[in-house]
């Protein structure tokens, strides 16, 4: 099945469903592609001013994840994304180093350059377009696009199922997207915070 996950590395809600799409992708036949979504581009920067920089800090990686994309191909950007979050989410640092992340993945660190350089947005916003053309405006991160037809905004979990459970909890939600046109939103109030499962390796 064709997936394209839509994140941004500073989003911990993102990074707990990115680990439980990665687990699933073990078992089901899933054609993933990691997609860029910026917060900090999404986001009115006056309604967001307390969280603008973290969010500034996910815009210039997804620059960086960019420009990997278009030097080392999309199993790079895996690596990649997988690192960045594994430092800010599981490791608790606020602001990761960017060149640090590329040369622990195998990467040229001076891709890192590409964050700042602002013309990587227009491609952020292309791709964001994309997203939201399919799931509507009032959407953030994690967004999944099944089949290049059909999105939704999450799922939203804390903590990430893993093994059988992770792949009931795919099977169920790919055929709701896949199968229910009419199908549009289910939803509950959070009682958790992000709850991180065991640290990915590089």
């Amino acid at each position: 099945m064709q997936i394209d996950f839509y994140f941004d590395p500073v989003c911990p809600w993102c990074w707990i469903t990115s680990r439980w799409i990665t687990e699933v992708s073990e078992h089901r036949d899933l054609d993933l592609t990691w997609r860029p979504f910026s917060l900090a581009i999404k986001n009115d920067p006056e309604d967001s001013k307390d969280y603008r920089p973290a969010h500034e800090w996910g815009l210039r990686g997804l620059r960086i994840i960019e420009a990997v994309r278009r030097e080392a191909g999309e199993a790079a950007v895996a690596r990649v994304y997988t690192e960045f979050g594994a430092r800010k989410h599981n490791d608790g640092l606020d602001f990761p180093d960017h060149a640090d992340v590329l040369d622990t993945v195998g990467l040229d660190r001076t891709l890192a350059a590409a964050a700042d350089d602002e013309s990587w947005d227009s491609v952020i916003r292309e791709s964001m377009d994309a997203a939201l053309e399919l799931a509507g405006d009032d959407v953030g991160v994690p967004t999944i696009v099944y089949q290049g037809r059909t999105a939704f905004f999450g799922p939203v979990i804390s903590p990430a199922p893993t093994g059988d459970a992770a792949v009931r909890l795919w099977d169920s939600l790919a055929t709701l997207a896949t199968t229910t046109d009419g199908f549009f939103e289910l939803k509950r109030t959070r009682e958790v915070g992000p709850i991180f499962g065991e640290r990915p390796q590089p």
